[in-house]
């Protein structure tokens, strides 16, 4: 490093309470940052993106875990036709309430309707959480699939809410479509 008059500066320090000038000392001159490139920028850019969908990703994961772990807890209570919880449903009262309970999100309280306000998902690509529909246009039942094959739902007044495979024969042959709600 070449010294210029401009790098020194000159010093004083304190000895036993008397000022002593030592002179000029060499200052190292501020390093200029270097230019950041485009291709840095959108690097940047990029990076904060790919985290942000990491994070989406992630508390989807949460809520679709809570939607489960709600759902099971009401495993056996009763089914009632137009009741929506806590000890007793019907099929979209379940799916209503198990989503207000689990993840604070309003499900209209007709099996019709929340089809219509689910995102569709093809049923190979299923995740926990999402909402099965049957019948024509979903308008006469809903489930919620909780993963591996299995769904839980509040089928009826005798068997009230249980888990059953996705493939069994009476809902597979009345399977209208599958929605997402929790998006991520």
């Amino acid at each position: 490093m070449a010294f210029t008059p401009a790098t020194f500066r000159r010093a004083t320090i304190a000895v036993a309470g008397t000022a002593v000038a030592l002179g000029a000392l060499p200052v190292a001159a501020a390093a200029t940052p270097a230019p950041v490139s485009h291709a840095q920028v959108s690097s940047t850019k990029a990076d904060r993106a790919k985290l942000k969908r990491k994070g989406a990703r992630e508390r989807a994961n949460r809520a679709r875990a809570s939607l489960v772990r709600v759902a099971l807890n009401q495993k056996g209570e009763r089914y009632v036709s137009g009741a929506s919880g806590p000890n007793r449903f019907d099929c979209s009262g379940f799916t209503m309430y198990v989503y207000k309970k689990a993840t604070g999100k309003y499900l209209p309280h007709f099996s019709g309707a929340q089809m219509r306000k689910a995102k569709r998902v093809g049923r190979k690509h299923l995740k926990p959480g999402d909402l099965m529909f049957f019948g024509p246009g979903g308008s006469q039942h809903v489930s919620m699939y909780i993963g591996k094959g299995k769904m839980i739902h509040a089928t009826n007044p005798r068997s009230g809410v249980r888990i059953d495979s996705i493939n069994m024969g009476y809902y597979k042959a009345r399977y209208a479509g599958a929605g997402r709600i929790i998006q991520g």
